[in-house]
């Protein structure tokens, strides 16, 4: 494991148990049906934004497909003698 994945992994764990720790004390405080706004608001929110997201992708300089990096083998016609 590299020190990105444990760095992401760690912080995933992290944001998760704060969530957790969060939902339990907003609802005693706010009630259990203004949480379930929040929770649908947030949830909604980040569906939208993975849906917005678009990845980088290098745009090719035209649209003819690209060469194959093999050469293709063909069969060659044998000559009857």
């Amino acid at each position: 494991m590299n020190r990105t994945t444990f760095r992401n992994t760690v912080l995933g764990i992290g944001a998760t148990a704060a969530a957790l720790a969060l939902g339990y004390f907003g609802v005693q405080q706010l009630g259990r049906n203004n949480m379930f706004t929040i929770a649908a608001a947030v949830g909604g929110a980040g569906a939208i934004s993975y849906v917005l997201q678009k990845p980088s992708q290098p745009e090719a300089p035209n649209s003819e497909p690209e060469a194959p990096t093999a050469p293709i083998k063909t069969q060659r016609r044998r000559n009857k003698s």
